[in-house]
């Protein structure tokens, strides 16, 4: 009985679509055909990809035309991330350097697309979400705000929006 071990994967592009490369570990590896395993890779990260971009896509329309970006939103981006990385663990896949390859193939912020995977990291659920919760009040600081949003469901057993802190001034 062998035991399945995650081997690295990492993407470039090509034209217009995407190239895996498998690290020598899945390469070798007897139970699966390499370029088949590729085959999958790539499919599944395409598909990750354009879900992303649309969901990043969104989120610049509001922003170009000023209106407020939902928390729940960016919690999206964060999620379709997550899926990413289950969808190739199911390979048995790792991707080498998940915040590289998105900043290149998403172009955005290496630090925004670190809070959006650090709010759905604390926040399993997006309805533990406020609806009416804007992204620029959590955005500095994403993780105690997320904390928070987890920790409100745990202490009453309802979901609510971060208390506001009140100015002493």
């Amino acid at each position: 009985m062998s035991i399945a071990t995650s081997s690295f994967v990492s993407f470039e592009p090509a034209n217009g679509a995407f190239r895996a490369f498998l690290s020598i570990h899945a390469a070798l590896d007897g139970d699966t055909d390499p370029e088949e395993l590729a085959q999958e890779a790539v499919a599944v990260y395409e598909r990750q990809i354009r879900q992303v971009r649309a969901a990043v896509d969104q989120i610049d329309a509001l922003r170009t035309t000023r209106r407020l970006v939902s928390a729940r939103r960016v919690w999206q981006v964060g999620d379709l991330v997550f899926q990413l990385t289950r969808e190739l663990a199911d390979l048995h896949l790792e991707l080498d350097g998940v915040y590289e390859h998105l900043t290149r193939d998403l172009g955005v912020k290496r630090k925004w697309l670190e809070k959006a995977v650090i709010l759905r990291r604390y926040v399993d659920d997006v309805s533990l979400i406020p609806e009416s919760l804007n992204w620029g009040r959590i955005e500095k600081g994403t993780a105690r705000a997320a904390r928070r949003i987890s920790q409100e469901l745990h202490e009453d057993g309802s979901a609510g929006a971060p208390h506001a802190r009140e100015d002493s001034s």
